[in-house]
């Protein structure tokens, strides 16, 4: 019988910078990720719609509470290819 052994340096550490970061910058409360480029978008609260600053697609947002935003899909009315 095999036994292996993970040993993993610096995880409680790592963990604690990760989540302190989180706190500091407010959480991904808020926030969706655009689905065309992967990046980070604040949602203003109550917001039916967003645009990415970073790709300019623009999205639809449901609210799932009032702190918890989602992306419903894209706005294709708005798309050009």
């Amino acid at each position: 019988m095999v036994h292996f052994t993970l040993l993993i340096s610096g995880g409680e550490d790592t963990m604690a910078k990760k989540s302190g970061k989180k706190e500091e910058e407010g959480g991904r409360i808020g926030q969706v990720r655009c689905l065309n480029c992967f990046d980070r978008v604040r949602v203003p609260p109550r917001a039916d719609k967003i645009t990415c600053p970073s790709c300019g697609w623009e999205w639809r947002i449901s609210w799932v509470n009032p702190n918890l935003a989602k992306v419903r899909g894209p706005m294709w009315d708005r798309m050009r290819f």
